[in-house]
Order: C-alpha cells, then structure tokens, then sequence
C-alpha cells in the first residue's frame, strides 16, 4: 500500500483572527508549502482543519481526524498542539504507522486556560515507540523555553531523533522567515539527487552562469554540485564553490534563497540555493567552459527548463527586496 501523509496543524490564541481565512496562521506557516511539496513528489499529503483550535477539544479533533486514511504506511506530521493531539491519539486507538514527525513539540498546557489544561495534561503512553518505525522531532535553538521543556518530557517517555535547526523558533512563520520546510520533505521522502547551488550577483543584476557547452549535459547551469556525506547544503555550497570558482566565501556572505524541487522521469531532485552578492568580474573557472555573467532574460533562453529558471528568479527578487 501507498505510504500518505496527514499534517495537523497548531492551536492559535487569538479566536477572532482564527476564524477569518484571510488573517489566520494557524494552519499556514509551513503546511500549504509542504502538502504541495510531497504531492508533487508522489506522496498523498492532507491537511486537515481541525474545529475551534483556539480552544482545542480533543475529542472534537478526534472526530475530525477520523476522516483521514490511517494505515501501517501512514506519515503523521503534527506541529505545536498538533503534536499532543497525535501523541494522545496513538497511544488511545494503538494504530501502527511508518513514521511520526513533531515540530515544535508541545506538551504544556497554558496557565488560566482550563480547556488548554484538558486538551494538554494525560500520560504519554511509552508503547507508542513499538508501533511507530520512526520518531522524529524538529526543534531549534531559539523554540520558546515551555517548547525545550515540551521536547524533553515527550522524548524521555518514547525516544526518537532530534533535529535541532538554528534559528527556526517555534517553527511558525514570523521565526522561520520563509514558508518552505525543506528538511521535514527530506524526512518524508528519499531524493535521488541532492544538491547545493549558488547564484553570484552583482550590482548591475547581472547573475553568473557557468557554460557547459562540450564539457556535460546540460548546456548551462548554475555552479556547485552534490552535497556530500553528512555536509549541511550551506557546508556543500561553500566547498563547492572553492572548487569550482576558486574562491572561500563564508556562511555570512551568503544569502538562502530557499530551494527548487523538481521531479524528472522516476528521479527526484532537491537543489539548496544561496545567492551570493559580488562585483568581482572574472573567476578562475575550474569546471566547465566559463562562467559568464547574464541578465535574467539572457539567462532564461539559455536555461533547459526556463519555467525552473522563473521560479528561482523570482526567489532571487523577492530576497533583494528585503535589502
């Protein structure tokens, strides 16, 4: 059976923000971006809506919940009180799935909030872990203090893997700064290729290209490659990038420009990119023909998948927008 993954979203504070489609975070953030992500890359992504978060019953969510497909190869991915909600209904109904991933995970009720108190406060049941193939838990360095010690109660009942990205927060949009979540796609499906690219720039908005041309397939593209080992695309790009232009950069002089995930034939392809602001004009080329520097026109009649090209050209406008 195929594997499906059901997404439940976090508990916002604010009811009147929460029932206006237009103003409410709740079940944005990262979610839409995901569900389309994993959809387009063959796996079967929901996104429930679950009833009156702002004061979340459980047996409300329960009943809702209930209208998803569970099965052994199910994917549940739970953020904030998602993830309580999940906890409490695995260890009630005993279901079997592949694997249970828990961003900014939460396990404390607010204080005054007696519906919260409800909804947050039963045990963990430890034989979770025996009927879950994976456990994975997404936190950061800056999640509130309540969320570390949330992290800490749930893993210490049913154990799993931490993954600690810097600066993420409480993974919720004001702290992530973007709404992609590439390294919770790379949690749920297994890429074939994998790699880190960069996009110098200059002031004139010209970008460097590296030319191809009798050298590989295809004929143009951007400069960096594979990401290796245990390497962080970031690691990747700058190794890459001394490889093959010759020069050291820092982590500091790059900017993320987020990533560009297609699917070609069977394979699937993530690709990490950083946009690197410089006015140097000529590079010591150490891979392929040439680097040649090209205005986004140019650039996309050169490009194999022009549509590709447009999609990063306009993560690169929006970035340079910010400055």
């Amino acid at each position: 059976m195929k594997a499906n993954c059901i997404i439940i979203h976090g508990c916002p504070s604010d009811a009147e923000k929460a029932m206006n489609p237009e103003t409410r975070t709740y079940d944005k953030h990262w979610i839409p971006w995901t569900k389309e992500m994993l959809t387009m890359l063959g796996i079967p992504t929901e996104t429930p809506l679950m009833p009156e978060p702002w004061e979340p019953s459980y047996e409300k969510f329960k009943e809702e919940f209930e209208k998803q497909e569970i099965n052994e190869n199910t994917i549940l991915i739970g953020h904030s009180c998602g993830t309580t909600f999940l906890l409490r209904w695995l260890g009630q109904s005993k279901q079997k799935v592949t694997k249970l991933i828990l961003v900014g995970p939460w396990a404390i009720a607010d204080k005054d909030n007696d519906a919260r108190r409800v909804f947050y406060e039963h045990p963990i049941d430890p034989s979770i872990k025996e009927r879950v193939g994976e456990i994975i838990y997404f936190t950061s360095d800056n999640e509130y203090p309540d969320g570390q010690k949330s992290l800490k109660i749930i893993h210490d009942v049913i154990g799993g893997e931490i993954i600690d990205l810097p600066g993420r927060g409480h993974y919720i949009m004001r702290d992530m700064g973007t709404i992609e979540f590439p390294e919770l796609v790379e949690q749920v499906v297994s890429f074939d290729n994998r790699k880190a690219l960069i996009v110098p720039i200059n002031s004139q908005g010209k970008i460097l290209i590296q030319d191809r041309r009798g050298h590989k397939k295809p004929d143009w593209g951007y400069f960096g490659g594979e990401i290796e080992g245990d390497e962080i695309p970031v690691e990747a790009v700058i190794r890459e990038t001394r490889e093959e232009l010759t020069i050291d950069i820092s982590e500091s002089e790059l900017t993320s420009i987020g990533t560009s995930i297609t699917v070609w034939g069977d394979r699937k392809i993530i690709r990490y990119m950083y946009l690197y602001p410089t006015d140097q004009e000529a590079f010591d080329v150490r891979e392929g023909k040439a680097g040649l520097w090209l205005t986004f026109e140019e650039t996309r009649g050169r490009m194999e998948d022009p549509d590709r090209f447009d999609e990063v050209a306009e993560k690169i406008v929006v970035e340079q927008s910010k400055s």
